[in-house]
């Protein structure tokens, strides 16, 4: 496990998650985020407008998922223990979950960060008292029992990054999120890219090590580097069918269904 000083090195300014252009929503976002707003509204206990549910999105980088919360009209903040100094507002604050009040949200969100923690249950625990009494949290990650990643194995592409730390599946959640205290619904679904789409080609492998400012192999530009045309166009297709909502449910619908996807939505209520 990497130390406090090595998290900071991976985490600096320059991390990709940092540098999204958020001058515009683009429409896969937005709809993917309104699915899984959605998903916590069936589990939150509470019948009411948007501007009265508090969001927060924890390792919010930088804060694509808040701008498009707040424009659905709910009351979002995010927060970031690494979050640099130009990305910081009134919205988007460094912060840890330590330091938010006891019962001051409705929804937790954790959108690609339960891969990266190397204290998970502590960070859990943090989330359960932050939440209000029918509170709701939600997290994505890459899924620990995907046939990418069984078949692949050590050419799975989640693996290749030094801060993926730990693989979830419904179970591990749930075993650890019953005893820290969520004993609510569990609700959830295999998600990402289907098999045999995950598996980083050699080159690919040696450009990151060679250039380990490359932190993010699916992104288009790092794709444009490595050349590598059938990933590339695999990317394209992807964001082309995410940008239609109802294509986009119904591929959603067909990955869960069929578990060949290699990333997990997991949501669960407090009770």
């Amino acid at each position: 496990m990497p130390t406090t000083n090595g998290l900071k090195k991976i985490y600096t300014e320059s991390y990709v998650h940092f540098q999204d252009n958020l001058d515009t929503i683009d429409r896969a976002s937005f709809f993917s985020s309104k699915q899984k707003i959605k998903r916590c509204r069936a589990l939150l206990k509470k019948s009411c407008p948007n501007e009265e549910i508090k969001l927060l999105d924890i390792g919010c980088a930088s804060g694509g998922f808040v701008n498009i919360s707040q424009k659905m009209g709910y009351m979002a903040e995010g927060i970031d223990p690494y979050l640099p100094p130009q990305l910081q507002s009134q919205s988007l604050q460094l912060k840890s979950p330590e330091d938010v009040l006891t019962s001051s949200y409705d929804m937790a969100f954790l959108l690609n960060v339960a891969e990266h923690l190397d204290r998970p249950k502590q960070l859990f625990t943090e989330i359960h008292r932050l939440l209000k009494p029918n509170g709701v949290m939600l997290l994505t990650c890459p899924y620990g029992n995907s046939l990418a990643r069984k078949i692949h194995q050590d050419r799975w592409g989640h693996l290749i990054l030094d801060e993926h730390l730990l693989f979830w599946t419904p179970l591990s959640l749930t075993l650890l999120l019953r005893e820290i205290g969520f004993q609510g619904k569990v609700s959830y679904r295999i998600a990402g890219s289907p098999f045999p789409y995950g598996r980083v080609r050699k080159q690919a492998e040696e450009v990151l090590f060679e250039q380990p400012e490359i932190q993010d192999l699916s992104s288009p530009s790092a794709i444009n580097h490595k050349q590598i045309s059938v990933q590339a166009r695999v990317w394209q297709v992807a964001r082309t069918i995410q940008r239609q909502e109802s294509v986009a449910n119904i591929v959603r619908s067909l990955i869960h269904f069929t578990h060949t996807g290699d990333y997990l939505e997991y949501a669960i209520a407090i009770n």
